[in-house]
């Protein structure tokens, strides 16, 4: 039962206010022919929390100092550049708003 409730929470989405945290966008870009949704699992794999956007994009949360150069290299360390790759930027300031609001609420994959 304890197993249950901790899995549910693992999945369960995040409220987030943004304290000290940064919000960065975060976009794959897939080679032709390669599966998109690798761009999804290493989001995953990297254990951050994130909501997903259209058009392979992502939000994603990160502890400051959030560097976009330092979160695009991490990124692009968890793909193959035979399948894609991913480029960082800031957020916007609408997109941080709906966070802080939770009208956007991040959530943690629990990557096993």
């Amino acid at each position: 039962m304890i197993i249950i409730l901790m899995l549910l929470a693992l999945r369960a989405p995040e409220a987030t206010a943004l304290h000290d945290d940064v919000l960065l966008k975060a976009r794959y870009i897939a080679v032709k022919g390669s599966d998109p949704e690798y761009g999804q699992e290493a989001i995953e794999r990297s254990e951050l929390r994130h909501h997903p956007l259209p058009h392979q994009e992502w939000l994603i949360l990160v502890e400051t100092p959030g560097d976009p150069a330092e979160w695009e290299a991490k990124l692009n360390a968890a793909v193959d550049p035979k399948h894609g790759s991913f480029t960082v930027e800031c957020a916007s300031a609408d997109e941080e708003k709906a966070v802080r609001e939770g009208r956007i609420r991040m959530r943690r994959s629990a990557w096993v």
